[in-house]
């Protein structure tokens, strides 16, 4: 049962993409949007992506009760800004972070935002910080739920803490939704969790929005890339990019290990999330190397571990959960503004709201890597 709170204002009409029931289509409805409240801004949404992310949250694998609006990577200006936020003003254009930090948890305290425990505990009840929704219903008056931030939608309100500003070069391009999500999370698992220095060779797991935005991190850190995958397009933008491109089809375990002398990768980035692939990430592991688990299963999953090679060969596996918004965000936004970073090579398709069921079916079926949906 969601807390029931009061709007402290006018509602707002707006229009969102609604999951009423897991496996249907989405339908793009009438939405009021209450106000901002304590250390929250209010959105108008100018472009959100489509992750994978999105997709579990569809089919009830990433359990978020509908009804509820999902989207959690956006570039959106903000209109308002709730009471407590003072570093945010009507106009700003931001991007939106899919993680949310309180700022005052043990975790958030200790310089592990990403970690935020409030968070983790609000996350997939698809509400904010505080417990409560900003949306319902226009025509029914029932509250909606968001799945990290709502954000395929005209309008949102999100926690002030999960935005970050971006730079008047970067205000106009819809592509840079993927820096919230995406980037956020390339740059966590190449950077923090990985600790990867130049020179190191990095073999990406998975070659999806996540696997290619950390592909293109490796290469700015200045490391050796080999990119693992089994879409042919997705691999010769891998190799554009300046990576080595392998198909997992044709002997991913000997490719690897032919391209690094027989020892392995010194950094291993798994961004799928299946049994073969974490099987696949710890075999192509140099001994002394790091295993960086990035790629989600459905809630209740659990993938076999080979933990002979794991103990033998010193690896280190270690997960990741996105970046520090505060911290990272503002840092990514920085690379993507200097060309270092370049989401416009993974975000090739728009739709309208109206077609959000088709930005989903060609992120599902391959055919897009990141999908963006413009409000």
């Amino acid at each position: 049962m969601l807390k029931k709170f009061k709007y402290g204002g006018p509602r707002r009409g707006m229009r969102a993409a609604v999951l009423h029931k897991h496996n249907e289509p989405l339908v793009v409805e009438e939405v009021d949007v209450g106000r901002p409240r304590e250390g929250e801004v209010r959105l108008a949404v100018r472009s959100a992506g489509v992750c994978h992310s999105d997709l579990y949250v569809l089919e009830g694998a990433t359990p978020v009760p509908p009804p509820v609006v999902p989207g959690h990577e956006a570039v959106a200006e903000v209109v308002e800004v709730g009471p407590g936020v003072s570093w945010l003003q009507p106009g700003d254009v931001v991007v939106t972070s899919f993680i949310w930090p309180c700022g005052r948890c043990r975790n958030c305290a200790r310089g592990m935002e990403n970690l935020c425990e409030r968070f983790s505990e609000v996350r997939l009840k698809g509400v904010l910080l505080d417990g409560t929704t900003r949306l319902r219903l226009r025509r029914t008056g029932e509250e909606l739920r968001v799945f990290l931030g709502g954000l395929w939608a005209e309008e949102a309100v999100v926690p002030a803490s999960a935005v970050a500003k971006l730079p008047k070069p970067l205000r106009d391009r819809p592509e840079m939704a993927m820096l919230g999500c995406a980037y956020l999370t390339a740059y966590g698992a190449v950077v923090n969790s990985g600790s990867v220095q130049p020179g190191d060779v990095v073999a990406v797991v998975g070659t999806g929005g996540v696997g290619l935005a950390a592909v293109q991190v490796a290469k700015a850190v200045g490391a050796e890339v080999i990119a693992i995958g089994r879409n042919p397009e997705k691999l010769k933008l891998a190799r554009e990019m300046g990576a080595h491109a392998v198909d997992v089809r044709d002997g991913a375990v000997e490719a690897v290990r032919a391209l690094t002398g027989g020892r392995g990768a010194d950094v291993v980035i798994e961004a799928v999330g299946s049994d073969s692939t974490v099987d696949l990430s710890v075999e192509i592991a140099a001994p002394g190397g790091r295993v960086v688990l990035v790629g989600l299963m459905p809630v209740g999953k659990r993938a076999p571990l080979h933990v002979a090679r794991v103990v033998r060969g010193g690896i280190a596996v270690v997960g990741s959960y996105g970046a520090r918004p505060r911290v990272d965000l503002p840092k990514v936004v920085a690379l993507a503004e200097k060309g270092v970073l370049r989401p416009e090579l993974l975000a090739r398709d728009f739709y309208k709201l109206d077609q959000i069921n088709e930005a989903v079916e060609a992120l599902r079926s391959g055919r897009s890597i990141r999908p963006i949906v413009l409000p």
